[in-house]
């Protein structure tokens, strides 16, 4: 993915998902947060990360 992204391709995407209803203000915050998480990602320390880094989930169902 491109490192800036333009609140038009942000209006693209979310009308190819149906969010054809979006404000130019919602548009903005979707913006904003996307590049957020972009940077967020961009910073963890992924090039060593095997499967068995990936965090587990166990659920267990009670005895009663």
């Amino acid at each position: 993915m491109k490192d800036e992204l333009t609140l038009e391709e942000v209006r693209r995407m979310a009308a190819e998902i149906g969010l054809t209803r979006l404000t130019d203000e919602h548009l903005q915050q979707l913006l904003r947060a996307t590049q957020a998480a972009r940077a967020r990602r961009a910073a963890l320390p992924v090039a060593t990360l095997t499967p068995a880094d990936e965090p587990a989930h166990v659920f267990r169902a009670d005895d009663r």
